[in-house]
């Protein structure tokens, strides 16, 4: 048997673009857009993403991994905290970094961060002004970035911003994406691929299935219970019928969440369940049934041990 690995074509390009910016600029929904798949969990809910989720993009003499990162928003509880941590860290080393911006509103305190951080790295920038469907606020956005690179030139006469180039696009239309990917494309060093070449996503499915809960769970029950609620797949079987079963246990901190999540006489988890099965069938194609329970466990958000079985570190 020949364990040798097959030569990379000459000219193959292979590199890492991490997709950043602050909670509900569109990351996840350019992610799928970008891939032709969903492989991340979309919600009009803040911090849907909790986890770095990676994407592969493969082509003919190509492969793009995006990571999609948690979204950035202000720290008011430890797991915000880490989430940010997490993002940022992203960022030095990847061949681009994919700053997405909500073009129709002005810019946010968080997107300021974004560029203040980007500002000290020599990754290539993709400034990316999303929901150009909406509105488009790019002369707010050139303003922010002249003023962050003007700040920092305030320090340091000879400083040199990163490479910065902005584009104009829709995910949710894919309005404006051709451009994009072609100047992706063309950012990519030359190299073997990371992952075989017929692989779409580095995402275990149980914590996909977790996702697609939490999103359901986020969509009822946002203002009661904002950053209360994690999700851990527990068991999933792939049957002979092509049917999917799952379990997952959804944690609360407190003792008054769970019957707030139960509903009354059962309603509120019986329609997080079809809902998130409906979903799962859908991408999938195939049917999805879930067993769902609820746990109390005080202080989850700051427990190291169950951040790891959530996937958040």
């Amino acid at each position: 048997m020949n364990d040798t690995p097959s030569p990379v074509p000459a000219g193959f390009r292979s590199g890492t673009a991490v997709i950043a910016g602050r909670a509900n600029a569109g990351k996840s929904t350019l992610l799928n857009a970008l891939l032709g798949e969903t492989v991340s969990v979309v919600s009009p809910v803040a911090q849907t993403t909790r986890r770095v989720v990676r994407g592969i993009l493969n082509e003919p003499g190509l492969q793009i991994v995006f990571l999609d990162t948690p979204g950035i928003k202000q720290a008011t509880h430890a797991l915000g905290a880490l989430l940010n941590r997490t993002a940022r860290g992203l960022v030095t080393g990847a061949d681009a970094a994919l700053l997405v911006l909500d073009s129709s509103i002005p810019p946010h305190d968080e997107d300021i961060g974004w560029m203040n951080k980007l500002a000290r790295e020599e990754t290539p920038v993709f400034a990316i002004l999303n929901k150009t469907d909406r509105a488009c606020r790019r002369a707010d956005y050139e303003a922010a970035w002249a003023a962050t690179v003007a700040r920092r030139r305030e320090r340091d006469a000879a400083y040199a911003p990163p490479p910065w180039r902005w584009f104009e696009l829709s995910a949710l239309t894919r309005d404006g994406l051709p451009a994009l990917l072609d100047a992706l494309r063309a950012a990519m060093p030359e190299g073997a691929p990371a992952f075989p070449t017929d692989q779409i996503a580095d995402d275990p499915m149980p914590y996909f299935i977790a996702d697609v809960v939490r999103a359901q769970i986020n969509a009822r029950l946002k203002d009661e219970l904002p950053h209360a609620i994690a999700v851990a797949t527990d068991r999933v079987e792939e049957r002979p019928d092509g049917t999917v079963h799952a379990a997952a246990t959804i944690y609360v901190e407190k003792a008054t969440q769970r019957p707030i999540v139960i509903g009354n006489k059962g309603k509120m988890i019986r329609d997080i369940r079809h809902a998130a099965e409906k979903d799962l069938s859908g991408i999938f194609g195939a049917p999805h049934h879930l067993d769902l329970w609820v746990k109390v466990e005080p202080d989850w958000s700051r427990n190291y041990w169950l951040l790891r079985k959530f996937g958040y570190v």
